[in-house]
């Protein structure tokens, strides 16, 4: 029978999987960040004298308008006639859908309001805006 014996190197120790598993959820979690804001076309928010954070934001899906008029369905390009598409289907996955509306403060109100006619269209009421709160 063998004995135990404080030379024997059964104590070490291999870090090597430790180190595999923090590189992966590092590069997993810098993929994540880079997913969530690229979801975001860069705009000029407009300031709304009495804006409100809402108290449940929830799932929403992102429609920007752009100062030139184009139009972005989260992160990709579509025409009217595309948004409105997309947003039936969406309400036709889920009746409770809820639309995140980020308009350009110089994007003329007629771009604007093409979006909210397909919204209404697409038969969905609950659009909230983006714009940056006021300090009056």
């Amino acid at each position: 029978m063998k004995l135990w014996n404080n030379s024997d190197e059964d104590g070490e120790v291999d870090l090597t999987p430790m180190i595999d598993i923090v590189f992966l959820l590092i590069v997993f979690f810098m993929t994540v960040a880079n997913m969530i804001t690229a979801e975001k076309k860069p705009i000029d928010v407009p300031v709304a004298l009495n804006s409100t954070i809402p108290e449940d934001y929830g799932e929403r899906t992102t429609v920007t308008v752009q100062r030139d008029g184009s139009l972005y369905s989260g992160v990709y390009a579509v025409t009217l006639d595309e948004l409105r598409e997309t947003l039936i289907n969406a309400r036709q996955e889920d009746p409770q859908v809820r639309v995140y509306l980020r308009a350009d403060s110089a994007a003329e109100h007629q771009y604007v309001n093409d979006v909210m006619k397909a919204c209404a269209n697409a038969g969905l009421s609950n659009v909230i805006f983006a714009a940056f709160q006021s300090d009056k």
